[in-house]
């Protein structure tokens, strides 16, 4: 098995010391997919991909216009690509979509979780729907892949089942690889791990393939339904959309994020090494701000204490 050698992207300090050492991989390719840029090595290793996967996923509904025959509009279309927040305007959402399709959430199998947003909810709110899943929008775009093709919805999160043979032939396509290993996400859906090369193939060639345009399309235009708010305030994604709409976010769980820049065609992917969300948006941020793809540092640079006071700093590595 090979191992990646992580880079310390960023330091945490206090009164002059190191509190705390964030390490991670960081890529920039351009719109041929050659690496401009990079900090740490992957050493041929593979990553899955986790909810990276999501929109590449979704594009198994362009075989025979799937959502035209369903009528999906481009919020659907969205949130079957994004990881939400389940607020109530996500949930309906999800719920329009297996109307569509002539089912109910009890045909999601993804686990019941709590959303990620739980402070607009009731306190004592069960959350016994796998409806507020994060992946519920990818479990309800397999769902209606199925019931076009008239393939089991029973099983479909099987690896052996036609949908998800499907899928991997895809996304194999698109990576231009057979070297890949397998696993089950957290949502239990099938996800493949490639390297860092392939990952960045896959992508570029998912945004430069016209018979995604209108999922792409639909993916840009809605940066909230993507993403949303948890209880910590906007989600990355939805943040980095909203501040500059040339370009497409997806995180992944397992410290994942890229932002594809739809003007220049360029590629950012960052892999770290922790699963730290507010680390991943500050290097993030950070790498935005330095590409002059933001127009300046969305993040607080300081450490604070509980009552607000300055007492550290954010210090970057590359």
């Amino acid at each position: 098995m090979e191992y990646p050698s992580y880079y310390p992207l960023v330091d945490t300090f206090r009164s002059g010391y190191i509190d705390n050492r964030f390490y991670g991989l960081i890529y920039l390719s351009d719109k041929c997919g050659n690496i401009l840029k990079f900090k740490g090595e992957d050493n041929g290793a593979k990553f899955y991909l986790r909810s990276l996967f999501k929109p590449i996923q979704s594009s198994i509904l362009t075989d025979d216009k799937i959502y035209n025959h369903f009528k999906f509009d481009d919020k659907e279309l969205a949130i079957m690509q994004g990881s939400h927040a389940g607020e109530p305007l996500h949930i309906e959402l999800i719920k329009s979509i297996l109307s569509k399709i002539g089912l109910n959430e009890s045909c999601l199998l993804c686990p019941p979780i709590k959303p990620l947003n739980t402070d607009i909810y009731d306190r004592d709110e069960p959350f016994l729907s796998p409806v507020y899943n994060n992946c519920s929008g990818k479990h309800s775009m397999m769902l209606s892949c199925c019931v076009f093709n008239d393939f089991d919805i029973n099983t479909y999160i099987e690896f052996s089942h036609p949908l998800q043979i499907k899928i991997k032939e895809k996304l194999l396509a698109y990576a231009n690889t057979n070297d890949y290993t397998e696993t089950r996400d957290g949502c239990l859906a099938p996800v493949y791990g490639l390297k860092i090369q392939n990952i960045i193939n896959a992508f570029l060639n998912y945004y430069n393939d016209k018979k995604n345009f209108d999922l792409i399309n639909a993916y840009k235009s809605n940066p909230y339904i993507i993403g949303g708010a948890d209880n910590s305030g906007k989600r990355t994604d939805t943040k980095i959309m909203e501040l500059n709409p040339n370009l497409i976010s997806k995180v992944g769980a397992g410290g994942f994020i890229y932002v594809y820049n739809t003007i220049s065609g360029e590629f950012l992917l960052l892999k770290m090494a922790q699963d730290n969300n507010k680390i991943r948006e500050i290097i993030v941020l950070e790498a935005l701000f330095r590409l002059k793809w933001l127009n300046k540092r969305y993040y607080d640079e300081y450490i604070r204490t509980e009552d607000n006071e300055e007492t550290g700093k954010y210090v970057f590595n590359f």
